[in-house]
């Protein structure tokens, strides 16, 4: 798609939306995982990260996702993950796997994970206009306030009981083993020297 057409596709639909007191946050896809920047979109949109939440109130952030071409999976989802649609006609069941999706159409892939994450209401719409997503880094609203988002850091899950107890036990057998060959080199050396 030309670059003018993505740009004029990016404004269209904004008059329908009241954009007073709405802030408008920057997405940096550029190796992102796809479910996790898909989830924390979908927070936003739904102004769930606000105190004046209420799930059927509109009250979500305009969000702007940039560098959508560059986002990861994890896994084999590139080549395993298969989007299914209808054509209406008879036996017409199309697939598109991820990797050729992107090949395609790279916003079209965070577009369908975030509307996936979103509850099937009648506020989905609005909160679909508000999202915005470019394939680059080139946007046409600069003259907004924008804010970036800063994605939370990745919480590794700890240790199950069990695993940890056996990592103890076979760090304290290694450190038992490393006292006792330094005791019996100093015996050794004691020995040689009387």
């Amino acid at each position: 798609m030309p670059h003018f057409l993505t740009l004029q596709k990016a404004l269209a639909g904004l008059r329908r939306i009241n954009l007073d007191g709405l802030r408008w946050r920057v997405f940096d896809a550029k190796g992102q995982v796809l479910g996790r920047l898909a989830s924390q979109i979908a927070v936003v949109l739904q102004g769930k990260d606000k105190p004046t939440y209420a799930p059927h109130v509109e009250n979500g952030d305009m969000c702007i996702v940039l560098n959508a071409k560059d986002i990861s999976v994890t896994g084999r989802k590139m080549t395993d993950k298969i989007y299914y649609w209808h054509t209406g006609y008879i036996g017409h069941l199309k697939e598109r796997r991820l990797k050729d999706q992107m090949e395609k159409d790279p916003t079209e892939v965070i577009r369908k994970a975030v509307l996936r994450m979103l509850p099937r209401n009648r506020l989905r719409d609005d909160r679909d206009r508000k999202l915005r997503i470019f394939s680059g880094n080139e946007h046409p609203f600069h003259d907004r306030p924008l804010e970036p988002f800063v994605m939370p850091p990745r919480q590794v899950r700890e240790m199950r009981p069990r695993a940890r107890r056996a990592l103890l036990r076979a760090q304290k057998k290694e450190e038992a083993n490393r006292a006792k060959e330094e005791g019996d080199t100093k015996n050794a050396k004691a020995e040689a020297t009387a």
